[in-house]
């Protein structure tokens, strides 16, 4: 079993489930996104969240126990993933999917977790979590030269300044920035251009080097 629940602030979600589960969801991401069509600074983003999985069924992060008596009380692992991260790789990871055959385990994990941000999203903020719903379900097209540290950027951003319900209802806009063809992101693509072209070294070669956000998750 595999569950989502909203930080309390906006953030994002923690992730839950039990080892078989969150194991079988790490396979899954590692075995899409190694046969898929995305340069490196793309693959690794999305292997993000298998690292995340893993540290969470290995319970290095966050343990919290369900259930009410003796019949159904278990003991899920977790860990915390910000909104844009955790869309921005679930989108991904269909895209990824669209390039090769899947099997029936696969697809299972993949639509149990969508399904339960889409609830997340929903109990959050109906109307916001409509919007965000409707950006999952239009498949985002992710170029070969696409710079996965924009999405560093754009999270960084939605952490920034409100927090709860104010915050949450930036989250349509950020992930709408996330798309190639946007604003934001070929505003980010020239700069990062011609940083790099001061440096000497491709735009894929850059890295965040700011300091961490203090925020309330």
């Amino acid at each position: 079993m595999i569950i989502t629940i909203p930080t309390k602030y906006a953030a994002g979600i923690t992730l839950y489930g039990d080892y078989w589960d969150l194991n079988s969801l790490y396979e899954t991401i590692h075995s899409l996104v190694e046969d898929c069509p995305l340069n490196e600074g793309l693959k690794e983003a999305v292997l993000g969240l298998a690292y995340d999985i893993r540290h969470a069924y290995q319970k290095d992060r966050e343990e919290k126990e369900f259930g009410n008596d003796e019949y159904n009380k278990v003991v899920y692992r977790g860990e915390k993933i910000l909104w844009p991260i955790i869309l921005f790789q679930v989108q991904a990871l269909r895209y990824c999917a669209s390039f090769q055959p899947t099997f029936k385990e696969q697809q299972a994990n993949l639509y149990r977790l969508e399904s339960c941000l889409e609830a997340s999203l929903m109990e959050v903020d109906s109307n916001i979590g409509n919007q965000c719903i409707q950006w999952i379900n239009i498949p985002l097209m992710l170029t070969p030269n696409y710079y996965s540290l924009f999405l560093s950027e754009v999270s960084k951003n939605y952490i920034t300044g409100p927090v709860g319900e104010n915050r949450f209802k930036k989250l349509p806009k950020t992930l709408n920035s996330l798309h190639a063809m946007s604003k934001e992101y070929n505003d980010f693509a020239i700069y990062l251009e011609d940083e790099a072209e001061k440096q000497g070294c491709s735009p894929h070669d850059l890295h965040d080097t700011s300091d961490g956000v203090d925020f309330k998750w």
